[in-house]
Parts: C-alpha cells; structure tokens; sequence
C-alpha cells in the first residue's frame, strides 16, 4: 500500500481533499453510468460482451464498420479505466 502524507497549515486540509476524492468519486460515477447505456446497446445488439468484443471482434464484424467499433471500443476502454480510477478512489484511507 502507498502512503502518501501531505503537510499543510490549514487545519480543515483533511475535509478539502476528502471532498475532492467524493466529487472526483461522484464524476467517474456518473461517467460510468452514461457509458454503460452506450455499451449496453451494442452488447445487446450484438449479443457479446464488451470484454468478448475487445479481444475477438473487428470492424468488419459490425455493421456500421469503422463507427461503430471505434464508439464501441472507446466507451469500453473508458468504462475499465474509470472503474479502475474508482477503486482506487474507494481504497483512501484517512489517517490521522
């Protein structure tokens, strides 16, 4: 585990950063929520999973081609990473 130790003259620091980590926490949570109406059509348009579709699956594979896999593939790349952004987020612990 990483331990990061900020040093400040400003008592109520503590408070500011958490509230950032929430709203940085709310933002991606949000975020997700909006992609995964996106990704949600096309793995049931496509009856795949997006996991299933980033390994195996090309343009050629879809029916709007270029477009569609390249609007599908971002949405599901962002999806992880913002996931992944989260947990980390989730996992800050508060010491005194």
């Amino acid at each position: 585990m990483a331990v990061i130790k900020v040093h400040t003259e400003h008592a109520s620091a503590k408070t500011v950063l958490s509230e950032a980590v929430q709203a940085e926490k709310n933002r991606i949570n949000y975020a997700l929520q909006l992609g995964k109406k996106k990704i949600d059509f096309f793995e049931e348009k496509y009856n795949v999973s997006s996991e299933v579709f980033l390994r195996t699956w090309t343009a050629e594979n879809l029916v709007g081609k270029d477009i569609e896999y390249t609007e599908w593939a971002g949405e599901a790349k962002l999806h992880f990473r913002l996931r992944e952004r989260l947990a980390i987020l989730k996992g800050i612990e508060y010491v005194d």
